[in-house]
């Protein structure tokens, strides 16, 4: 062999070795869910501290093995998928709609056994530890926390702070204050409409349902409070970022 061929040769075999080396490396490090399923998986905001993923599965397709970090989950559907985890074990899970919940990292593939899938995942990308959630919320709350009847505390640990926001047609919250950057999950349409304490009514805002947006609440704490002036109730799901 020549040495011009040698060395072609020796070249297609650094080229196959190193490709093998970072196949390993990214197996070991795992996949991360909008990379390797882009067609059911995509970015609906993302910051230094959290990305908000919207996942929509049709029924009997499949995402392939990956990883997730903690994160809050608020299923826009109810679903029922299997899971595979990367020791072969699998196992069944279902979810109701608009039942929000904590989860801990992991890895798996899913499969969607059933009807159409629509999740928001809120994933927090400092949290280093185990979530550890309050059973109830303080006795005597401080005013950090939402004062107002309209809003349901549903849980929380370290890092999120959950609640349910409802308002039939025609009425309103009273004055509260938002203390934190916030992610709003609007899982219902319409039309509503704010006051700033002390100000007048702004313009009506057309609410599209299943939406997501991302609110700065910590740089602008200021006490107001919202109208539906749409003829069904208002359903949001409010995702306060405690840290």
């Amino acid at each position: 062999m020549d040495a011009r061929r040698y060395d072609l040769l020796l070249r297609a075999v650094s080229y196959q070795l190193l490709a093998v080396s970072c196949l390993a490396v990214a197996t070991a490090r795992g996949q991360d869910l909008v990379a390797v399923a882009p067609e059911a998986a995509k970015v609906e905001y993302e910051d230094s501290r959290v990305r908000v993923v919207r996942l929509t599965m049709a029924p009997n397709t499949s995402s392939p093995m990956h990883d997730r970090p903690r994160r809050v989950v608020i299923p826009l559907t109810s679903s029922e998928v299997t899971i595979t985890r990367p020791d072969g074990t699998v196992g069944t899970s279902k979810s109701t709609a608009v039942r929000p919940a904590w989860s801990e990292p992991g890895r798996r593939a899913v499969t969607n056994l059933t009807s159409r899938i629509e999740n928001i995942i809120v994933e927090l990308k400092s949290a280093n530890a185990p979530g550890v959630a309050l059973a109830r919320p303080p006795s005597a709350p401080s005013q950090e926390y939402l004062q107002d009847p309209r809003h349901t505390w549903l849980f929380e640990n370290q890092y999120v702070r959950i609640y349910e926001v409802r308002i039939p047609p025609g009425e309103m919250t009273a004055f509260h204050r938002h203390a934190y950057d916030a992610v709003a999950v609007r899982v219902s349409g319409g039309q509503v409409t704010t006051q700033v304490e002390g100000g007048e009514w702004g313009a009506p805002l057309i609410i599209e349902p299943g939406s997501v947006v991302f609110d700065a609440d910590s740089k602008h704490p200021f006490v107001h409070r919202v109208r539906n002036d749409g003829t069904t109730e208002y359903h949001l799901i409010l995702v306060q970022l405690l840290r």
